[in-house]
């Protein structure tokens, strides 16, 4: 039997076969690609924009109500990548032909197969130096409101026959002008450049921003940068940053070579269903210098969380610091909060400050500390358990502070901001309560209203303890402290059972304290003291550096006041005056060398001290003979008793005058002419001492040379060191007029000057011929 075998290469063809089988279906793909690409390149490159461009101009006009200019020539280039490019642009703002946004170039890369199935998907929008000019006015719209999503009636993004997608945002050299009347900000966003990625939300994009924010009001020249990390998701209406790092460098809010970072691990803000945002590990840290001052700012918040109306934040931590000559340290803390936009409450929030080092003059030590309720919109703040404590070494002894009650504080846009505060307690010892408000409406100024009531006040122990006269002295040329509140407009009342001041004591103190921030006016302050009364008003014009004071008195007992004043013991009896006096100046010497007006002084039943007037006339009779003028010293144990003393000055320039004085004793009658000069603290004074009443019996012989005959005794020199000299060459004389006459005069201001006139004319023409 014959066995028969196929052949071995029977399979060859087919296989074979297949091969060419697979061949044919590539070949048919590669050919149908070629085909479809090679259309849809004829069908890009016969495709003309700008046939739309006219429709575009119009949707824009009857849509939007704004004016489209596109002078250039829409550009589609295929490759690479695919590209439509529209040229310079101009936007107008609504109902306006004034310009909103333009721009020099806008480029619009394109995902082609995204094309192909309806999607337009932007690889990369670039917009080459856009300038957008930003307003928003009083009531807080913007000029850009009308372009948002849903903001005109019947407007639907699902309308759009594509589905818009943009991956990317470049802007090269952008400038955006700002001006918010509600805010009060105007300036500019210069030289911004700026990369955002990760705007589709199918990973993570890096983002950068540079800018230059130059601000007129307020103040700013500030270079801002931004690094970040974004995903942003249309379909979830989220956008996540990571690695948040805000940058700034420059002038800003008042403080000039700033640098300052904030930085957050995390934020994440959610726009639909309901708004939301989460922001993980926020920190501020910042420093510069503040009126030429080291200032540093550290702030942390852990947590916020917000969703829809509910709001959770962590515990805030935030101090500052700045180096000045008594170096301020400002330590803010807060326990976590809860609640709602419209009742967010903090269990327990403080404030501490401290100024100087402890235990040195000038230090200050302060602690505020309260729980704290909020609204958020409109903004207003409630402490109602405010505990204020603290310490302060401002004077001769370190001075205590407890003080507890309300404070409130509210931000409306009509009626402006207002805040309120009610606190009692005691302060350095005294029973205290302070009550007022700030207020600030928007066309304003701000206002501040106190109201004080102390049961007494020592102002001595707030005040520097006295270093001795040459210090003091010194002291004369340094400058006048300023008004502390030259932004406020000030509307105080006190009342304070006693005070102390300058080593007297007063009580019923009561007053008013107005100021506008270009003038502070007292007026009246009433107090009594010494056995009396005194009123006076005071008017200061801070802009021209003028003082005006008045003051009336009456039934105050001298030699205590005096006393208490100067510390030396020259005048007894019940006293009362008028003055009307102005000055100008920075330093109390200018005052005193500007000083001018009138005043008017009379004392009642008392004495002039360390002078007894009737000493020169014993024997009297010997010494008119000898014509020979004699020192007479002033001793503190003499002394003139008299039952009335009247005078009226004239001050101009620094120099009081007088011509009319009147001092009645039971034996004699005294006239007196001179000046005084403050500034120099010199006096060049005469007394006109005559015999009018009856004396004793046993004085009668030796009083009877001197009746009526005028004895003249001159008191000159420093007021610290006064000279007095018996003038018995001159007794009687007509020849005492010239003789005291030009040494007067050469003590005087020139005539031109002040006008002043020879202090001894007036009466020694009157006495002698």
């Amino acid at each position: 039997m014959t066995e028969v075998t196929a052949p071995q290469d029977a399979a060859a063809p087919r296989r074979r076969w297949w091969l060419r089988a697979l061949r044919l279906v590539v070949a048919a793909l590669l050919a149908a690609g070629i085909l479809v690409v090679g259309g849809l390149s004829i069908a890009l490159l016969t495709f003309d924009p700008n046939q739309y461009k006219t429709a575009l101009i119009q949707a824009m006009k009857e849509r939007e109500h704004r004016t489209l200019r596109l002078p250039g020539t829409l550009e589609l280039k295929l490759l690479p990548p695919l590209t439509l490019r529209t040229g310079p642009f101009t936007l107008s703002e609504r109902d306006s032909d004034a310009p909103f946004a333009r721009a020099d170039d806008l480029r619009l890369h394109l995902d082609l197969f995204a094309l192909l199935r309806h999607r337009l998907v932007v690889d990369r929008v670039v917009m080459v130096r856009p300038q957008v000019h930003i307003v928003r006015d009083a009531q807080g719209r913007f000029n850009f409101d009308d372009l948002l999503p849903g903001a005109q009636p019947g407007a639907e993004l699902s309308r759009l026959a594509l589905r818009l997608s943009v991956h990317r945002l470049q802007i090269d050299q952008g400038d955006i002008l700002y001006d918010d009347d509600k805010a009060q900000w105007h300036g500019r966003f210069a030289a911004l450049d700026a990369e955002i990625a990760g705007l589709d939300g199918s990973s993570q994009g890096a983002v950068r921003v540079q800018t230059a924010a130059r601000f007129t009001q307020p103040a700013m020249d500030t270079r801002l940068a931004l690094r970040a990390l974004l995903q942003a998701d249309p379909a979830q209406h989220t956008v996540t940053l990571s690695h948040l790092a805000l940058s700034a460098q420059g002038d800003a809010l008042g403080a000039t070579a700033l640098q300052a970072q904030l930085s957050a691990a995390g934020m994440m803000l959610t726009t639909r269903p309901a708004g939301s945002l989460q922001l993980r590990q926020a920190a501020l840290q910042a420093s510069g210098r503040a009126g030429g001052d080291a200032l540093k700012l550290q702030a942390g918040l852990p947590a916020l969380d917000i969703a829809a109306d509910a709001v959770r934040a962590g515990a805030v931590h935030a101090t500052a610091e700045l180096g000045t000559a008594q170096p301020l340290r400002v330590q803010f803390d807060t326990q976590p909060a809860t609640g709602t936009w419209d009742a967010l409450r903090v269990a327990a929030a403080q404030l501490d400050l401290q100024r100087g080092t402890p235990g040195q003059p000038g230090a200050v030590q302060l602690a505020a500390a309260s729980p704290l309720q909020c609204a958020m919109s409109p903004l207003r703040c409630e402490l109602p358990a405010l505990k204020l404590s603290g310490r302060i070494d401002g004077g001769a002894a370190a001075q205590t502070l407890a003080l507890q009650g309300t404070a409130q504080y509210a931000a409306a846009a009509p009626a402006g901001v207002q805040a309120q505060f009610d606190l009692r307690g005691r302060l350095a010892g005294s029973t205290l309560q302070l009550g007022g408000a700030l207020t600030r409406a928007a066309a304003a100024p701000a206002a501040l209203t106190l109201n004080l009531d102390a049961d007494r006040l020592d102002l001595d122990a707030w005040l520097p303890a006295p270093t001795g006269a040459r210090p003091q002295r010194a002291a004369g040329s340094a400058a006048l402290p300023a008004w502390p509140l030259p932004a406020l407009h000030v509307d105080a009342h006190f009342k304070c059972g006693s005070l102390t001041l300058k080593g007297t004591q007063w009580i019923a103190v009561q007053g008013q304290l107005r100021s506008d921030g270009r003038s502070v006016t007292l007026q009246p302050l009433n107090a009594q003291g010494f056995g009396g009364r005194v009123s006076t008003t005071l008017h200061a014009d801070l802009a021209q550096q003028r003082y005006t004071v008045q003051q009336q008195a009456a039934e105050v007992s001298v030699q205590p006041l005096w006393r208490a004043l100067t510390g030396q013991d020259l005048l007894l009896g019940k006293a009362g005056w008028t003055l009307h006096l102005s000055a100008q100046g920075a330093t109390m010497q200018a005052l005193l060398a500007s000083l001018s007006g009138t005043a008017h002084v009379e004392v009642k039943n008392g004495a002039l001290k360390g002078l007894n007037l009737l000493q020169p006339l014993h024997n009297a009779r010997p010494l008119l003979a000898a014509r020979r003028d004699r020192r007479l010293p002033l001793t503190a144990g003499e002394q003139t008793g008299f039952t009335l003393l009247r005078a009226s000055f004239t001050l101009r320039q620094g120099v009081a005058q007088n011509d009319d004085l009147l001092l009645q004793t039971p034996l004699l009658r005294v006239t007196g002419e001179g000046w005084f000069d403050l500034p120099a603290q010199r006096l060049d004074y005469v007394l006109l001492p005559a015999v009018s009443g009856v004396p004793t019996a046993r004085d009668a012989a030796e009083f009877a040379a001197v009746r009526n005959l005028t004895v003249p005794l001159r008191i000159s020199g420093e007021f610290a060191r006064p000279v007095c000299t018996v003038l018995w060459s001159q007794a009687g004389k007509p020849a005492l007029r010239q003789l005291l006459q030009p040494s007067l005069q050469r003590q005087l201001p020139p005539p031109g000057a002040s006008g002043a006139q020879p202090p001894a004319a007036g009466l020694l023409k009157r006495w002698l011929p």
